[in-house]
């Protein structure tokens, strides 16, 4: 480990941070501190999570040619924060070099790493954003790269604001970009408060129609285990090909999820189901769950089945309710449309907006980039 580095008193108002490198051997053995911190953490718990990350690294990072660089953040000897970051160079639009500084868990503009949602600093919310302002401290001291992206953020506003108050002086040219948004279900008060919430229609395709369903056949819901697995993945993949042309995960990106979900077993934190209708597998909901929170990583069902039913919108429903039925509060469809409805949006009582923060630095990107916007004023999002 590399010595700890001072940071300036008036970022940290609760009391002086420090900053301390972390080795790949020191992250990779700190898990028990890291879940500790992420339990205790305002951000996200599952993209931030320490099996998460280190299972994007283990399956990405040879892909991106970067280096881990995970900065550790204390007080004392406390661990207050964590900023798990990487260093990569790379070239934009094959014509820009870059010496990108990025958070481990995306490779933004880059197609082929698993995208993860929700990035940020970890942190209470009482240390947040003075661990955001002491990571920004930091890397603006750092003379070796001149882009930092901060991707699929919901506090992008925040990081451009830490940045232009560390940032002093010219050459430098902060863009906030790729937005979306994430939908998000209120389960709090149960599933049945839930449900008096939506829309009829809504209510009649993710509740009703179950009786309809049944007159098609025996119905059987069954929760995948460690022996299922394989066979969840490929009936995933199976029924995503009928619907949109291409399987779900094939090559790092199966191995990536396969590798997660054994992990997640172990934790009871997987929520994969199969549903069975005449004793086939027509849907499968791929599902995990982390600190009362539920997220819809994926889903696929058989889009030739029958035109009376929504087999997605009914499996969903199935696993909403035993997500409330467990305590479970929050039921997160994250971002991406649906194919021919919004229907996230017609299940959510609750949105965020998300967007990617690229801040360039040094005598050429800036002048390059505002030239670029500038030229583009009236299209969006700019396009790499």
């Amino acid at each position: 480990m590399r010595p700890a580095e001072k940071l300036p008193d008036a970022i940290a108002p609760r009391g002086p941070l420090s900053v301390r490198h972390w080795s790949m051997a020191e992250w990779f053995a700190r898990q028990a501190q890291w879940d500790e911190l992420v339990q205790r953490a305002c951000t996200d718990a599952l993209f931030l999570s320490w099996d998460w990350l280190t299972n994007w690294w283990r399956v990405f990072g040879d892909m991106v040619g970067g280096n881990a660089d995970v900065l550790a953040f204390y007080r004392g000897e406390q661990l207050v924060g964590i900023a798990p970051l990487y260093h990569r160079r790379l070239r934009r639009n094959g014509v820009l070099v870059t010496r990108s500084v990025q958070m481990i868990g995306i490779a933004w503009r880059d197609a082929g790493p698993l995208i993860s949602e929700y990035l940020d600093v970890i942190a209470t919310s009482e240390d947040l954003a003075a661990v955001r302002e002491a990571c920004v401290a930091h890397l603006v001291a750092q003379p070796d790269w001149n882009e930092l992206v901060i991707a699929f953020t919901g506090t992008g506003t925040e990081w451009g604001e830490a940045y232009t108050q560390q940032a002093r002086g010219g050459g430098r040219y902060v863009r906030e970009l790729d937005r979306s948004v994430t939908y998000q279900a209120d389960l709090s008060q149960g599933f049945a408060a839930y449900l008096k919430e939506l829309r009829q229609s809504t209510r009649r395709s993710l509740w009703n129609l179950r009786r309809r369903l049944g007159t098609a056949g025996s119905v059987r819901l069954e929760a995948v285990g460690r022996a299922q697995l394989d066979g969840a993945f490929a009936d995933l993949n199976r029924l995503h090909l009928l619907r949109w042309n291409k399987p779900a995960f094939v090559g790092k990106r199966l191995e990536f999820h396969r590798a997660l979900a054994e992990r997640l077993i172990e934790t009871a934190d997987l929520k994969m189901s199969r549903l069975w209708v005449n004793g086939k597998v027509v849907s499968v909901l791929y599902d995990v769950c982390k600190k009362a929170r539920q997220y819809n990583i994926k889903m696929a069902f058989d889009p030739n089945f029958s035109t009376q039913v929504s087999l997605g919108l009914i499996h969903l429903g199935y696993a909403m309710e035993l997500a409330a039925g467990e305590g479970v509060a929050r039921y997160d469809f994250l971002a991406g449309p649906g194919r021919s409805s919004d229907f996230k949006r017609l299940l959510s009582q609750q949105r965020y907006e998300l967007s990617c923060v690229q801040i360039v630095r040094g005598p050429v990107l800036p002048t390059l980039y505002r030239w670029r916007d500038h030229m583009r004023r009236f299209d969006s999002p700019p396009v790499e």
